[in-house]
């Protein structure tokens, strides 16, 4: 069910109403039944497969809670990842086993990969979504970080080994919740938890911002999508064509994407939950640290949280914080896609990440920037992560270098 169908829509107008006039303690149980609806809609195996995957990470996130143990966060996180390795990347897995016993004349490996295999494997819902959220819930349970925010009746601990009821209903509905299920943003669950009766004000600005949202998505990205193909094929188009292609995918991704995201903390505010803003106007960012501090922000502070911290952070020697930026660029890469050019395009940003950590540390003494310089500054980010769309938006890693060389040769 796509957010800006007519289906969704009688869903919404259908669900506002009947959460509206239900008192606040049933609100949460329609949202869930609501959500699993939602999520049931497109494969119903799937969605057994979410729910029992919730209930174990609750229940193990529960029991990490009571007894701190390396060994079951490890397994939890393993587990987590296991699911979305096998829908997201197996296919990639097995095509380079593949590749490899081919290339070396490994019958016995070639034959081994045949056999795994699998055709048409439908990707679940949001899967990358829930899995990240999976990895936060039980790491800030690992870290103490959700000690007074785990789910309790009546503010009670739950007995050992038995897990409350409630609070395995507020985990589902953190999970489940169908606003942000299809593109993020990715939730906080100390934050989620924090629910309010939605007023007058808060249903009109909801609805506001879904407008803005659905109007980014229709009028805007959906007119810039046919442009922006040519890149899909630029041995068919221009130079200029392809300059242009380069532009029209960078208005229509950041239109799409932050569109979805109005639509989902829009219609949340109307259900009476707020979720993190995921844009704050990435294309006037000086500089790509500040690019990254404004676009898609819940996936950035993720792997800042979840990855680049726990690496070290900003406290190693600089060789080792610039490894560690082209590998949490290249796993964010890989998020996004199962594909060469997606991690291409990651290794790109981890690249000018770490060039801009350099130039920081030795340039001269920093003062501040004129109106004109600040120009320039944005223009060279800007542009730096237009090149990197071509990476992102071509469908192999060929086709983009392809684009690239041709957008800079005279052929016409």
């Amino acid at each position: 069910m796509q957010l800006t169908s007519l289906t969704f829509l009688a869903f919404v107008l259908l669900l506002l109403p009947v959460h509206g006039l239900l008192p606040s303690r049933g609100r949460p149980l329609l949202l869930l039944l609501a959500s699993l609806l939602f999520y049931a809609g497109a494969v119903p195996l799937h969605a057994l497969l979410i729910v029992a995957m919730a209930l174990t990470m609750y229940v193990g996130g529960c029991a990490l809670h009571r007894q701190q143990s390396r060994a079951l966060y490890v397994a939890l996180i393993l587990l987590c990842v296991g699911v979305l390795g096998y829908f997201k990347y197996w296919r990639l897995v097995c095509s380079m086993l593949d590749f490899t016993a081919t290339g070396l004349g490994w019958q016995a490996l070639h034959a081994a990969t045949q056999h795994l295999q699998v055709e048409d494997v439908r990707i679940p819902l949001g899967i990358s979504f829930f899995t990240f959220e999976f990895v936060h819930y039980l790491t800030d349970i690992r870290l103490q970080r959700l000690t007074s925010d785990l789910p309790n009746p009546a503010g009670t601990a739950p007995g050992p080994g038995r897990p409350s009821l409630r609070g395995a209903r507020d985990f589902l509905l953190f999970t489940l919740f169908f606003p942000t299920l299809l593109a993020g943003p990715i939730k906080r669950f100390q934050s989620f938890g924090r629910s309010f009766t939605p007023t007058g004000e808060d249903l009109a600005a909801g609805l506001a911002r879904v407008l803005l949202g659905l109007g980014k998505k229709v009028l805007l990205a959906d007119s810039l999508a046919s442009m922006a193909l040519r890149l899909a094929q630029p041995d068919q188009t221009t130079p200029h064509g392809l300059w242009l292609a380069m532009y029209a995918y960078a208005g229509q991704i950041y239109l799409d994407f932050s569109g979805y995201s109005d639509v989902a903390i829009g219609l949340s505010r109307c259900l009476g939950y707020r979720i993190p803003e995921n844009f704050n106007w990435p294309y006037s960012a000086t500089s790509l640290p500040e690019f990254w501090r404004r676009w898609h922000i819940s996936l950035s502070s993720w792997i800042r949280d979840y990855l680049f911290i726990p690496l070290g952070g900003s406290r190693q020697s600089p060789a080792r914080v610039a490894f560690n930026l082209l590998l949490v660029m290249a796993a964010c890469g890989l998020w996004h896609g199962a594909a060469g050019h997606f991690v291409v395009w990651g290794l790109w940003h981890g690249l000018g990440l770490g060039a801009c950590r350099l130039w920081r540390r030795f340039r001269p003494a920093p003062t501040a920037p004129s109106r004109l310089l600040r120009v320039w500054y944005g223009l060279l980010t800007f542009h730096f992560v237009c090149f990197g769309w071509v990476l992102f938006a071509a469908p192999s890693l060929q086709a983009a270098l392809q684009a690239i060389a041709r957008m800079f040769s005279r052929a016409h």
